[in-house]
């Protein structure tokens, strides 16, 4: 999540005790939000942050990224489509907080709210409880595919990004453990990531966004940095590399599919060659989703080289 909601990151820098003012302010507003959704419907809540979101997103500063990511990946499309998207983008992005504070009740009526979509591989990989890779990116209810770990008596450890604000952190945390899954900090590094796997449990991953160090990967067509630490570690440690994502349903239900293990076609490769292949076919699983459905894409960073700009 970014640093900072309510001033932009350079003030911040240039400013420290405002940035502390700000930090403190978020802090009070988040737990005044999170508070009152929890009195509220999936569905009331749903509607009051999307229209919340809708209303305020599009003019900060992350819609010209969004607006930037989305000509790239989507070329042929005009402004005015790109703005319509970038709209709708923010409001599902407050379906998503909605549906991480009302994650509780959505598991507590899963029976109503969700349903299962499971690939003959992966369900042979989820009933001998094997260790594997779970691989998503942001788009529909992404936060939902954690979801696997309780239906199905899994052992994952999630990776996640906490929050510089240390309040925020906290209350974060607190609504993420709802998850079912043992969370791991993204400054963690790959070691406890290997431990996991090698004691025959699974780790999750959200890996579509720019990662600095990355290796450049083919994207939408266009070479982007890419993370290709989970073909890594399923290669090193032989677990089941599996593409997950969960999909918004009419009445607020939901469908979370898991895909057949991706599997290496160069095994004779190298690891560093085979794991820039498997994330190309990851990569592959990415963009059909968000062409599907790229309003429920939440891309509000950079992700492609600044060379590529309009």
């Amino acid at each position: 999540m970014p640093q900072f909601y309510l001033i932009p990151k350079k003030l911040a820098r240039k400013a420290p005790a405002l940035a502390a003012v700000a930090q403190w302010l978020e802090a009070k507003a988040f737990a005044c939000i999170f508070w009152f959704m929890r009195w509220l419907s999936l569905e009331q809540a749903s509607r009051l942050s999307a229209f919340a979101f809708g209303l305020v997103g599009p003019y900060g500063d992350k819609a010209s990224k969004a607006r930037a990511n989305l000509a790239i990946a989507f070329p042929d499309s005009t402004e005015e489509w790109r703005d319509r998207t970038t709209r709708q983008i923010f409001r599902y992005l407050g379906i998503s907080a909605v549906e991480l504070i009302k994650l509780e009740d959505i598991w507590n009526q899963r029976h109503q709210r969700l349903e299962w979509d499971i690939s003959p591989g992966a369900a042979e990989v989820i009933e001998r409880k094997g260790a594997a890779v779970f691989v998503c990116a942001h788009v529909g209810a992404w936060q939902l595919t954690n979801l696997v770990a309780l239906e199905y008596g899994l052992t994952i450890s999630t990776i996640y990004a906490p929050e510089s604000n240390d309040t925020l952190r906290d209350m974060m945390l607190q609504l993420r453990e709802s998850f079912g899954v043992k969370l791991i900090s993204k400054d963690a590094g790959v070691r406890p990531l290997m431990k996991e796997l090698a004691a025959g449990h699974s780790i999750g991953m959200a890996m579509d966004t720019r990662l600095d160090s990355g290796k450049l990967l083919p994207y939408f067509g266009r070479d982007a940095l890419t993370n290709t630490t989970a073909a890594r570690l399923a290669l090193r440690s032989k677990a089941a590399l599996l593409p997950i994502r969960a999909e918004r349903l009419p009445g607020m239900r939901f469908r979370v599919s898991v895909y057949d293990p991706i599997t290496s076609e160069q095994p004779e490769a190298s690891i560093d060659d085979q794991a820039a292949a498997l994330t190309v076919q990851i990569n592959r699983y990415f963009e059909d989703w968000i062409r599907e459905y790229p309003e429920q894409w939440i891309c509000l960073k950079r992700r492609w080289p600044k060379a590529h700009k309009l």
